[in-house]
């Protein structure tokens, strides 16, 4: 966590001062991603601060902490490459067998982002191919390799909302399924917005959930935000959220 915070600094202290209409788009929070890239010639790095989930069944309370990193370079104007990886975590495992405590680095991703631009003004869409690099340990990492292809589309709404629709679909050595979630996001002014959002998801991205975030552009390039997500069943993680920040570089 040291090592995060002095990149930080030095980060903010070294990446060129961005124009202030040129507001990045990030991906994170969210269970989504967002409609728009990054531009050619621009990087992002998204950083859970760190995120976390939480959840109790047959006895047992499962804690995790993950510091969730994600890159961002942008190849043209509409198509970017994202590199992502639990760059340290922490499960902790506590019951009537006693506590189990276990750290490490979990799994990576690799993926390409696409938004063409279309013809009307209020409607946006991305899609996104990515897969995942197991090279992590159990019990934060080390599944096998499984594909992912996935989609929003958004439509920009009077007095600075908008709405969108995410669904994803899964496949690999770790199973099958889909993934839907709408969401409804509105800026209560230039420099912050909010948003609700709900998750439905078979197979193996099973969830039947719901949660809320806010977003704090603290400068033109520097973006914070909270968010969380509460399981609605039984079969979903109690609780999934955290705090995290995004940062673009010309």
């Amino acid at each position: 966590m040291k090592t995060l915070l002095a990149l930080l600094v030095l980060s903010l202290l070294v990446a060129p001062r961005a124009h202030a209409d040129e507001v990045p788009a990030f991906d994170r929070p969210g269970i989504g991603f967002s409609t728009r890239t990054l531009g050619k010639g621009v990087f992002a790095w998204e950083q859970g601060l760190p995120d976390a989930s939480r959840d109790r069944s047959a006895g047992t309370t499962t804690t995790t902490w993950a510091a969730a990193t994600l890159l961002r370079a942008g190849l043209s104007d509409t198509l970017e490459l994202q590199l992502g990886a639990d760059s340290w975590g922490q499960s902790c495992r506590h019951g009537s067998g006693g506590r189990v405590r276990e750290s490490g680095g979990g799994d990576g991703s690799v993926a390409l982002k696409w938004a063409p631009a279309l013809s009307g003004e209020r409607l946006s869409l991305a899609l996104k191919a990515g897969a995942t690099l197991p090279w992590g340990q159990a019990p934060l990492g080390g599944a096998g390799h499984d594909y992912d292809l996935g989609v929003t589309l958004a439509w920009a709404m009077p007095r600075d909302a908008s709405l969108a629709l995410y669904a994803d679909r899964q496949w690999g050595e770790d199973g099958s399924g889909w993934l839907l979630s709408p969401s409804y996001g509105v800026a209560l002014r230039e420099d912050l917005g909010v948003y609700v959002e709900a998750g439905y998801g078979t197979g193996a991205q099973y969830m039947r959930a719901a949660g809320a975030g806010v977003t704090w552009m603290a400068t033109p390039r520097l973006q914070l935000d909270v968010s969380f997500v509460r399981g609605l069943d039984a079969r979903t993680t109690d609780w999934q959220g955290g705090v995290g920040l995004s940062l673009a570089f010309d």
